[in-house]
């Protein structure tokens, strides 16, 4: 569906630690902009992550789809993708402009040229970030998940597959935004995760942005 960037490896590693009970470390909520002036300052909204509580999320899919609830923005955007393997290793890195009018972006491997497949077993940590200022980057805003790809059994419920699940979930409201039981099973997802309260709920196909790299900066 989508693609998104990740930001400045400084402002990503120098970020505070969400505390999160029996998961992994990582913000999957971003905190204000560094600089008051920053225009990302002006933001009601943080920059999110859609991952459970723990920080991991599990895919069985070998490209699959990331999501991020992108606070409100005035003008374009570019964000900033990173793909790390077991070792904390960046494995691949891109980018994106958004547009003001998107809510949620998916950062689809399949849509992202060259990036690298997902290996059964292997867990993956992601990164993203809203440049504010590319003359500064403690002005930007960052996040991070993690992605465990699985090997899927015919007794598995696919709606353990959190990134598969939640994809899943997105369509169906784009494409049949009155379905009350997709917008049910959406509202639960984000209360599993807690971030009922944080990520917007979205009614329309135009608040999904399905974006393209305006640049191209990988590592294999």
């Amino acid at each position: 569906m989508l693609g998104v960037l990740c930001g400045s490896h400084n402002s990503i590693w120098a970020a505070e630690e969400e505390p999160v009970r029996q998961g992994l470390p990582g913000r999957r909520i971003s905190g204000a902009s560094r600089s008051p002036g920053s225009t990302c300052a002006q933001n009601s909204k943080p920059l999110v992550a859609i991952v459970p509580e723990t920080n991991l999320g599990t895919t069985a899919a070998a490209e699959p789809t990331l999501w991020l609830s992108l606070p409100k923005v005035t003008t374009a955007r570019q964000l900033e993708f990173y793909l790390f393997n077991a070792h904390d290793e960046i494995i691949y890195q891109t980018d994106f402009n958004i547009k003001p009018t998107a809510n949620l972006v998916g950062l689809d491997l399949s849509q992202m040229s060259n990036a690298p497949k997902l290996e059964i077993n292997q867990r993956y940590r992601w990164a993203a970030s809203i440049i504010c200022n590319p003359d500064n980057p403690s002005e930007n805003i960052s996040v991070e998940g993690w992605v465990d790809r699985v090997d899927v059994s015919s007794t598995l419920d696919t709606n353990r597959l959190w990134y598969d699940h939640l994809g899943i979930l997105v369509e169906q409201i784009q494409h049949h935004p009155q379905n009350q039981d997709a917008l049910s099973q959406w509202q639960t997802l984000m209360a599993s995760a807690r971030l009922e309260q944080i990520v917007p709920f979205f009614s329309n196909a135009g608040s999904v942005e399905i974006t393209v790299p305006t640049t191209l900066d990988s590592t294999n």
